[in-house]
C-alpha cells in the first residue's frame, strides 16, 4: 500500500524537487557573477526559494513516511490510515504552492530557514491533524504500543502547536536565534535526526536491531533542554556556553557507529543510509572544528560553511529520506544513484570549501572559477534527478495518447512555470507588453492545464485528453475573437492558434483510440 501511495505522489514530489534545484542553480549562478535574464527568480527569492523547497519539500515528506514504512512492515498499516497520509499529503502539497508563489513575489520574512509567512504554519499544522489521525488508525492493531510508537505519537501531537508557537515573530524561538553561532540549535537539530536514524535502522536493517547506550542520546538531550530555559528565561547564551553545547553534538558519533555496526547493515543493503550516516558523521566532526571562535571568526556566513550546509542537506538527511524511497520503491530509486548523487554533492561541497578557504584567508585562489564549478555541479545533479525521472515517467510511454500528454504538459505546465518566473523578460524580449498582475493568473491557467495533461499521461487518459481539448478550444475561440476584435494584440492570436492545433491534433487523430 505505502509504495503506491509514493508513486501516486511521485510526480508532484518530483515538481518541488526541480523548483528547489532551478532556484539554487540560479542563485548559483549570480553567485559566480553570471546573470539570468529574468524577473521574480532574483538571487535573493531564488536563495530562499531553494532552501525553502530542501527544507519542506520533497525530503521532508519522503521521510514523513518512516513510522508508517515500519507499520507495514510489522503488518499493522490499514487502508484508512494510508487515506489519511493521501489527505495529508493533500494539505502539505497545497502549503509548498502557496510557499513557493509568495517567495515568488517577494513575500518573505528574511530568516535563513523560515522565510514563508507566518500564516502558512497554520496549513501545516492542519496537516499534522490528518497525519495524526493516520498514526492512531496504524497503531490500533499493536497489542501493545512499542516504545519508538509512543514517543512518535507524543512528538506528533505536540509538533503543531509547537510550529505554530516557535515560527511566532513576536515570541517565538526563531526569531531569537538570527543572531549569535546557534551552537545549542545546531545540537536540536543534531538531535532530531538521531530517533529517525533509528527507525531508519531497524526499518531497512537485515537483522533484529536493539539500541544500545542510550546515555549517548540522553546526555545531549537534556543538554538542550537546558539551554531552552536559559535562553528564554534568563538570558542569551554567552559564546562559552554555545560551544559547549555545540561539543554535546560529539556524542552522537560513537552512538551511530554503534549502531550501524549492531544492526549489520552493509552497503548493499541500503547504500543511501550508509551514505548519510558518513555524511553526519563528518558534518558533526567539522561543525566542532569550525565552531573554534579562532576559525570561526574567519569563516563565518562564507562559502566554507555553505559547503557545511550542503553536505549536512544536501547528502544528510537527503539521503535519509532516498534511504526509505529505495525500500519502498528500489526499480526507481537505484543503488547506482546514490554513487553518483553522493559524489556530485560532494564535489559541489568541496569547491564551496576551497572558496570559504580562500575567503578566509586560508589560501590563495580565484573565488568565482569555484562559483562556476559550483554551478556545474548543482546542473549535474539536475541533470540525474532528471534522468531518474525520464526513467520513471517518459521512457515507459505506451502509447500516442501517451505522447500527446507528455507534449502537453510539457508545453504548458513547464512553459507556465518559465513565463512566470522569466515571462517580464521573454514578453519585453519579443516587444509585447507585460504590465498586468492578472497576466500571472493567465500563466497559472497554463500550468492547470499542464497538470490535466500530466495525470492523463500517468493513467493514459483519453477522459482527461478530451477535456483538456475542450479547454483549449474554448480558450483558443476567446483569445482570437479578441485578436479579431482589436482588444488584444498579437499575442492573444499566438495563443488562440496554438490551443486550437493542439485540441485539433486530439479531436482528429487521437480521440478514437482506445
Amino acid at each position: 500500500m505505502l509504495n503506491k501511495l509514493l508513486k501516486d505522489e511521485l510526480p508532484l514530489l518530483f515538481v518541488w524537487l526541480i523548483i528547489g534545484l532551478i532556484s539554487g542553480i540560479v542563485y548559483a549562478f549570480a553567485r559566480a557573477g553570471i546573470i539570468v535574464p529574468q524577473v521574480l527568480l532574483t538571487p535573493v527569492v531564488a536563495r530562499s526559494l531553494h532552501i525553502s523547497q530542501m527544507l519542506y519539500g520533497f525530503f521532508p515528506l519522503v521521510l514523513s513516511l518512516l513510522p508508517f514504512a515500519i507499520f507495514e512492515k510489522d503488518g499493522v498499516l490499514s487502508s484508512n490510515a494510508v487515506l489519511n497520509l493521501r489527505r495529508y499529503f493533500v494539505l502539505w502539497n497545497m502549503f509548498l504552492l502557496f510557499m513557493t508563489m509568495s517567495l515568488l513575489f517577494g513575500n518573505q520574512r528574511g530568516l535563513p530557514f523560515y522565510d514563508f509567512p507566518y500564516t502558512l504554519n497554520f496549513l501545516l499544522a492542519f496537516s499534522g491533524f490528518f497525519y495524526i489521525l493516520a498514526l492512531i488508525d496504524a497503531v490500533k492493531a499493536y497489542e501493545k504500543l512499542p516504545l519508538w510508537v509512543i514517543v512518535s505519537l507524543a512528538v506528533v501531537v505536540i509538533a503543531p502547536i509547537l510550529l505554530v508557537v516557535l515560527m511566532n515573530p513576536d515570541f517565538g524561538q526563531v526569531e531569537k536565534t538570527l543572531v549569535g553561532p546557534h551552537g545549542d540549535n545546531t545540537l536540536g537539530m543534531s538531535f532530531a535526526l538521531i530517533p529517525i536514524y533509528y527507525l531508519i535502522i531497524k526499518l531497512v536493517s537485515p537483522n533484529s536491531f536493539k539500541p544500545r547506550y542510550a546515555w549517548l542520546w540522553i546526555l545531549p538531550f537534556v543538554g538542550y533542554i537546558i539551554s531552552l530555559i536559559i535562553r528564554n528565561f534568563f538570558h542569551s547564551l554567552s559564546y562559552n556556553e554555545e560551544w559547549f553545547f555545540q561539543y554535546l553534538t560529539l556524542f552522537y558519533l560513537p552512538l551511530l557507529l554503534i549502531w550501524l555496526r549492531d544492526s549489520g547493515l552493509k552497503w548493499h543493503h541500503n547504500p543511501y543510509l550508509v551514505l548519510s550516516i558518513a555524511a553526519f558523521l563528518f558534518v558533526d566532526l567539522e561543525g566542532n572544528i569550525l565552531f573554534i571562535p579562532q576559525i570561526r571568526t574567519l569563516i563565518h556566513r562564507n562559502d566554507l560553511v555553505v559547503g557545511h550546509a550542503h553536505i549536512a542537506m544536501g547528502i544528510g538527511v537527503a539521503f535519509m529520506a532516498l534511504s526509505i524511497a529505495s525500500y519502498l520503491l528500489p526499480s526507481i530509486f537505484r543503488r547506482i544513484y546514490a554513487f553518483w548523487y553522493f559524489l556530485t554533492m560532494l564535489l559541489m561541497a568541496f569547491a564551496l570549501t576551497l572558496a570559504g578557504l580562500v575567503e578566509g584567508g586560508f589560501i590563495s585562489g580565484n573565488i568565482e572559477f569555484f562559483m562556476i564549478v559550483r554551478v556545474i555541479f548543482g546542473i549535474i545533479v539536475f541533470m540525474l534527478i532528471l534522468h531518474m525521472i525520464l526513467n520513471t515517467f517518459v521512457l515507459d510511454m505506451r502509447s500516442k495518447m501517451q505522447l500527446y500528454h507528455i507534449a502537453g504538459f510539457i508545453s504548458d505546465a513547464l512553459g507556465g512555470i518559465i513565463l512566470i518566473i522569466a515571462g517580464g523578460f521573454i514578453f519585453s524580449f519579443l516587444g509585447w507588453k507585460f504590465d498586468h498582475a492578472y497576466i500571472y493568473v493567465i500563466f497559472a491557467f497554463m500550468i492547470g492545464t499542464g497538470i490535466i495533461h500530466l495525470f492523463g499521461y500517468i493513467y493514459n487518459s483519453s477522459l482527461l485528453g478530451m477535456i483538456s481539448a475542450l479547454v483549449r478550444l474554448l480558450v483558443s475561440s476567446m483569445f482570437i475573437s479578441l485578436y479579431m476584435a482589436h482588444m488584444l494584440d498579437g499575442l492573444a492570436l499566438a495563443v488562440g492558434l496554438y490551443d486550437g492545433l493542439f485540441a485539433l491534433i486530439y479531436l482528429l487523430y487521437l480521440r478514437d483510440i482506445k
